[in-house]
């Protein structure tokens, strides 16, 4: 009946606070990519360039047609022909837009950094030429300074995890340091992780050292309360033994 301490152990990762992706902004082909996984970018840093010669094509076709459809409303209106001119106002109107549309597509293959962080998903530097096509995700990036802890709790240790209960990280890379966290939720849903029903938990750090990078793993320990020295070492046999008896009809 001697009572100790219960801790619930799980793996765990962790992940940047807030990700972004970013996408293809259109159709085209990739022309440069400035960054791998693991670099730091600033925002407003290009990342990723698009091939340009579909869009400069595009934008002179629109010069064209807007300088010309201006032409002949200017000459319509020097012959007073207010309906040809109207007509002419009207298509120089739609060149415009359409030139507005493809000069901010030519912006746009330039992808820039919304943000400062680290790239962590979108290795492209050896698929420069394919094509890629619009909404195609193209870089990850997460901030270096805000993360979120996810422990994967098996499903028979979540009955004991509640909101607020605090608990230690050691990671792979840092064994010799324990990182304080708090839960902060829980997820509804079981998923199935390397054979085995998990529950994701998400936890935060109340100041997280330097040095840490989205991707690294460790394993995690939840306080759980007191019990008994008897029960934190049978508890496990009693459970499978329960649901044994219960799977035979017993």
């Amino acid at each position: 009946m001697f009572p100790v301490s219960h801790r619930i152990g799980a793996p765990a990762r962790l992940e940047g606070a807030t990700q972004r992706v970013l996408a293809a902004p259109s159709d085209g082909y990739l022309r440069a990519a400035h960054v791998r996984p693991g670099d730091v970018v600033a925002v407003g840093q290009v990342l990723v360039e698009l091939a340009q010669q579909d869009l400069l094509l595009q934008n002179r076709k629109w010069e064209a047609e807007l300088t010309q459809h201006q032409n002949s409303a200017a000459a319509a209106l020097a012959r007073a022909d207010r309906s040809q001119y109207a007509i002419a106002q009207a298509r120089a109107a739609e060149a415009g837009a359409q030139l507005e549309l493809a000069q901010a597509q030519l912006v746009r293959s330039q992808v820039t950094a919304p943000i400062d962080g680290l790239v962590i998903q979108g290795d492209l530097s050896q698929a420069l030429g394919a094509p890629v096509q619009r909404g195609d995700v193209l870089l990850t990036l997460a901030p270096r300074d805000a993360f979120r802890l996810i422990i994967e709790v098996d499903e028979r240790s979540i009955g004991g995890v509640v909101l607020g209960q605090r608990g230690q990280l050691a990671l792979s890379a840092l064994p010799g340091e324990r990182l304080d966290f708090a839960v902060t939720r829980i997820s509804p849903m079981a998923l199935t992780l390397e054979g085995r029903n998990a529950f994701e938990i998400e936890a935060a750090f109340g100041q997280p050292p330097a040095g840490l990078r989205p991707g690294l793993r460790g394993v995690a320990k939840i306080d759980a309360g007191t019990r008994s020295l008897a029960w934190v070492a049978t508890h496990r046999i009693g459970d499978w033994l329960r649901m044994a008896t219960w799977t035979w009809g017993l």
